[in-house]
């Protein structure tokens, strides 16, 4: 299968190299800006943000405290400084240990300071704790992916894909690196590779159909144009009219045989 194959070679090489560039082509790490997982936005780290209002309904004072520690902590991660808002999340989760988002906060910025194995650990503990989580599927994805673990990085692909809606645009990317992944993994069923290449095969002879016959559409018009030229005694631009009709159906005998009439024509004027 000629595409699939390129586009295994492509997505290999680019996993195994250039991780890190892979994750900004994903937008880079995922973040759930709200407290309730029916209403969780996934957004792009470091990405200026308007942080929502926190939903205190039903809340002790020290879990309201940590959603204000929390949010204080994202606004200086936006800034860039990871060091404060490691600080704020360290503090949200003291005063509410069951609190998901703010785990996948800490794996976020865990994970850009390079301390990897606590980046994995805090994403692992926000799905323990909400296994619904949305955006802790995709940070581990992207996680293992630059770990190039590609098994473990599919894994969590297809449970972001099967938890999200379907119109979420994180859903959809989810399907396709998984996808891909097991296309370079080899894992891609063959009645599903068997499927690609009778669509490519249809495709290619639908396109060779269609160009096939837009090119003869068009040498009949360079023909009828060229007929109109030679009534009109303009026999050169008949001639190089009959001759592009000519290169876009060169097995048109009405077209050889004007050409070859045009040309007796105007040798011997």
């Amino acid at each position: 299968m000629p595409n699939n194959s390129w586009r295994k070679i492509i997505i290999l090489y680019i996993l195994v190299f250039f991780p890190a560039a892979w994750s900004l082509a994903q937008e880079s790490l995922e973040l759930s800006l709200g407290s309730s997982a029916k209403t969780k936005v996934d957004k792009a780290k470091g990405s200026p943000v308007k942080i929502p209002p926190v939903d205190d309904e039903g809340l002790t004072i020290l879990q309201k405290q940590a959603r204000i520690y929390r949010s204080q902590g994202f606004k200086f991660q936006s800034l860039g400084n990871l060091q404060q808002a490691l600080s704020l999340y360290q503090k949200a989760i003291e005063l509410d240990p069951t609190y998901a988002v703010a785990y996948n906060d800490l794996g976020v910025i865990y994970e850009a300071l390079g301390e990897l194995s606590r980046a994995e650990e805090h994403y692992l503990q926000s799905i323990r704790i909400d296994p619904d989580y949305l955006s802790a599927y995709s940070n581990l994805a992207i996680f293992y992916e630059n770990a190039r673990d590609l098994k473990r990085a599919a894994y969590y692909w297809k449970k972001r894909a099967e938890c999200g809606l379907p119109q979420d645009p994180w859903t959809q990317k989810a399907k396709a690196r998984y996808d891909d992944i097991l296309l370079v993994l080899g894992e891609k069923p063959v009645a599903d590779r068997e499927q690609d290449v009778v669509e490519l095969v249809k495709d290619i002879t639908q396109k060779k159909l269609l160009l096939k016959y837009d090119e003869k559409a068009l040498a009949q018009e360079y023909f009828k144009n060229a007929k109109l030229s030679y009534q009109r005694e303009k026999y050169s631009e008949a001639l190089k009219q009959a001759t592009d009709a000519q290169l876009l159906d060169p097995t048109n005998k009405q077209i050889s045989e004007f050409i070859d009439r045009l040309q007796k024509r105007l040798l011997s004027r």
